[in-house]
């Protein structure tokens, strides 16, 4: 059984004919990787089987377009097909 999750194509979206959205930035939040280091911003990325967290320097605005990209490209590889399941030993013979 294979982790990801099957696509229903019947949920697909109307207009551009992808799968729904799933991944999408929840949390922005100014920080530093260390005291001497310099100061960004921490991104977490939700939607799938574990939250992603990033960091990013930046303006605020310039790590949600960066982290925002992210989520898109991860929602446009959601719908890639042509992927096939393998079959590790001998076909059985009818």
């Amino acid at each position: 059984m294979s982790a990801i999750p099957k696509i229903d194509e019947a949920k697909l979206d109307s207009v551009s004919g992808t799968p729904p959205a799933i991944y999408h930035v929840t949390k922005l939040e100014k920080c530093k990787l260390d005291q001497a280091g310099p100061s960004g911003y921490r991104y977490v990325i939700e939607g799938g089987y574990a939250p992603i967290t990033g960091f990013h320097i930046g303006s605020k605005d310039a790590v949600m377009v960066h982290a925002s990209a992210l989520a898109k490209e991860m929602n446009a590889r959601r719908g890639v097909k042509g992927t096939r399941h393998i079959v590790i030993g001998k076909p059985k013979q009818a």
